[in-house]
């Protein structure tokens, strides 16, 4: 019995003993892989430490080739999407397809203006620059030549949110007047990029800190302690509309979870062109004295539409209208969410100065064009409310060895999932890629449903506009006469005018409803409603005058007959020939991938049977 319990003992001490060994492994195995992950950081610290001796930042050098030498992985990150695969998602992706051909009712709804013309996918923050400058919308002969004579490119304005160099320009070429900045033509201020001393002249031109590069680093970092800050003048006037202080050093003054949203939203917004009032003196290019320059129809040239200053052209001076990039943020309060009346209030307090955008070309209605309103609406969310911020989904945190780093190819949650929603949901990648997909889908058909409306009623009272203009009563010597018919269709205008805008404020807000779809739904409505009252109204008017009047009620297929097809040279320009596509970028401005299509033609009306075949409540 005493030898049975002595074997017991000596069984267990052999447990005992394997025991302690294995922890003593453990130990030894924890103590190498901390040693291994401090000698990780102290060879990073020590190739960080080399570089930074021989490179110091500053906004006076904004390239983030130079910026990366001292953060290498975050601009692996940031190239990231250079090598991605072309891809289309259902409402989005990273290919720049022509928009107007996927949704040709926005040929009518901006009916009039550069958008109806030329329109396509954009591709992120990497191509912001490269995209704007090769945009139609900013060549004057392209846009006159489609029938918009009285467009001529546009102003560096446009520059506030597409450049990492426009502080540099603020500061350097319009000496911090944001007006001269604002007024100063698009392709006279893009000639102003310095050229680096370290720079060829191949480089000077390139995505890699020339001409053509997009967002950089300093947009969003102080060089000398990479605090998150505000860069942009339009941005700090904005924030200090709706109640923020400003700060010499970060823009405005904020904390630092606040900024995670606000970097942002310095340029995820609507905005539009304030006049000034008076004259300003910006500069000009020497090519508008030479006579041998013309346009396409034969009138002066004044810009050389290029980014680089050539053949003698120079900078000189001279008068134009001022402008001033505009947040419309005066009736929208810090801390409280957007709504959209709020808009509807501002442009109505600033119609004496701001009438409009444009006048549409078909129903001559007063027509406010949104631009890309991600702040406003993203700021009545569910996830704003519980402190999520934009770079919480769009810059989720990852391990890099034993680092936890802020991911900066800034692109969809969805390409990460469990690093960005998964954060927060416990629920599965499926589950909740199904979730964001239900949610764009239903709002696509609201979209959808507004749109067709909305075109539908354009159509009538273009139609109304005509069978006015053949009475006496509308006629001035004989010819229709727009300010009398304009009168008459003034509530229907009116109507126009506010649907149209609610129309492009869901359609140009590059979420597809997602970032606050209870607000998006509710706009879509009044825009439908809107339209529909328009048309109510325009068939009283039309029975006034016995004009025979059946509303019109578009639908999929009838909105696909006023697809524009690829954006083609309607004469030699450019070095190309009438019938040339205009675009010659890979990708760019081609027609969209037929099941994209079908997806819309699904979604309005709603094909349950095939919007909802994958998706399950479980």
């Amino acid at each position: 019995m005493q030898g049975d319990r002595i074997k017991g003992k000596k069984w267990i001490w052999w447990v005992v003993l394997v025991i302690i060994i294995i922890i003593i492994i453990a130990i030894a195995w924890f103590n190498h892989s901390i040693n291994s992950k401090k000698q990780e950081e102290a060879a990073k610290l020590r190739a960080q430490t080399s570089v930074t001796s021989t490179v110091s930042l500053s906004d006076d050098d904004p390239r983030f080739t130079t910026w990366g030498k001292l953060f290498p992985s975050y601009l692996d990150m940031y190239l990231s999407v250079t090598k991605k695969d072309p891809n289309y998602t259902d409402y989005g992706g990273n290919i720049s397809y022509s928009k107007l051909m996927r949704y040709p009712q926005l040929t009518q709804i901006w009916a009039g203006y550069t958008f109806a013309v030329d329109f396509n996918e954009d591709r992120g923050h990497y191509y912001a620059q490269i995209d704007q400058m090769e945009t139609g919308r900013n060549h004057k002969d392209l846009i006159n030549s489609h029938g918009l004579k009285g467009f001529g490119g546009q102003p560096a304005a446009c520059m506030q949110c597409h450049s990492g160099w426009m502080p540099w320009l603020y500061k350097n070429v319009a000496k911090g007047d944001f007006a001269v900045f604002s007024s100063t033509d698009y392709w006279t201020m893009i000639k102003n990029v310095p050229v680096m001393k370290d720079q060829s002249a191949e480089a000077h031109v390139s995505p890699h800190g020339g001409t053509k590069m997009g967002i950089t680093c300093s947009d969003c970092h102080n060089p000398n302690d990479m605090g998150l800050r505000i860069t942009r003048p339009a941005a700090i006037k904005g924030y200090m509309a709706r109640g923020y202080q400003p700060d010499k050093d970060y823009g405005i003054k904020a904390t630092r979870a606040e900024m995670r949203t606000l970097v942002c939203t310095q340029c995820h917004v609507e905005y539009y062109f304030k006049p000034v009032g008076h004259k300003v003196t910006v500069m000009g290019e020497s090519i508008a004295q030479d006579g041998k320059s013309k346009w396409w129809n034969g009138t002066q040239k004044t810009v050389d539409e290029i980014d680089i200053w050539r053949d003698g052209n120079h900078a000189t001076t001279k008068e134009v209208n001022g402008i001033e990039l505009t947040y419309p943020w005066t009736f929208w309060p810090k801390g409280k969410p957007f709504r959209i009346e709020m808009l509807d209030k501002y442009y109505d307090s600033v119609r004496d100065i701001f009438p409009d955008d444009f006048t549409h070309a078909l129903t001559k209605a007063p027509i406010l064009k949104m631009q890309h309103p991600e702040a406003e609406m993203y700021s009545g969310s569910v996830h704003a409310a519980n402190g999520v911020s934009c770079a919480d989904c769009h810059m989720p945190y990852i391990r890099q060895g034993a680092s936890k780093v802020s991911q900066h190819n800034v692109t969809s949650p969805l390409d990460d999932m469990n690093a960005s929603c998964k954060a927060c949901h416990t629920q599965s990648v499926e589950y909740l890629k199904n979730q964001v997909l239900r949610i764009q889908t239903s709002i696509g058909h609201d979209q959808r449903a507004a749109e067709y409306a909305l075109v539908s009623m354009i159509h009538d009272v273009r139609d109304v506009r005509v069978e006015l203009g053949k009475l006496p009563e509308f006629q001035t010597d004989g010819k229709a006469d727009d300010k009398k018919i304009s009168a008459v269709l003034k509530d229907v205008l009116e109507l126009h005018r506010k649907a149209s805008m609610r129309v492009d404020f869901t359609a140009s807000e590059n979420s597809s409803g997602f970032h606050n779809p209870e607000e998006a739904a509710r706009i879509l409505l009044q825009s439908i409603d809107q339209s529909r009252l328009a048309q109510a109204k325009l068939g009283t008017i039309a029975a006034k005058y016995h004009i025979a009047y059946t509303p019109r009620n578009y639908k999929f297929e009838d909105i696909q007959k006023l697809n524009p097809g690829i954006l083609k040279l309607v004469d030699d320009m450019y070095g190309g020939k009438k019938g040339d596509k205009f675009h010659h970028s890979k990708g760019v401005g081609d027609a969209p991938s037929p099941a994209l299509l079908q997806l819309d033609k699904e979604t309005d009306p709603y094909d349950y049977e095939k919007l909802d075949k994958d998706v399950n409540t479980q």
